[in-house]
């Protein structure tokens, strides 16, 4: 069982989306503001992080990017979920490392979908 870690300062937002990847078979762990989201990364490794990128304090790009410049979780991977327009910029994406985009609000299937093809590239 695949584990995803679910870092949003919108707990709507963290409890939707943890419904939906519980459903989809998912485990799931939850955090409400990047420094959070950052120590239970090192702490329980999950296998994806859904990184929103607008939080008070970290910002789902500083994490992201923490996490890609660490090399004992760089393998993480990260999929920043916003409704802010930095994550439909390829170059910002590309400067943080992230591994994917999820587009808030998200359909359930894209959600799954994108779980779906970041374990298969990784894996495969």
């Amino acid at each position: 069982m695949f584990t995803v870690l679910i870092v949003d300062d919108e707990e709507g937002f963290l409890q939707i989306i943890q419904v939906i990847l519980k459903r989809a078979g998912y485990k799931t762990l939850v955090a409400n503001n990047g420094k959070d989201g950052l120590e239970m990364i090192h702490q329980h490794r999950p296998d994806i992080v859904i990184l929103d990128d607008m939080m008070p304090g970290m910002t789902g790009g500083e994490v992201c990017t923490h996490v890609k410049n660490d090399a004992s979780i760089s393998s993480t991977i990260v999929v920043m979920h916003s409704a802010g327009a930095r994550v439909r910029n390829t170059a910002y994406i590309q400067q943080i490392g992230a591994d994917g985009v999820l587009y808030k609000p998200s359909l359930p299937n894209e959600i799954v979908d994108m779980m779906t093809n970041c374990l298969t590239a990784k894996v495969g």
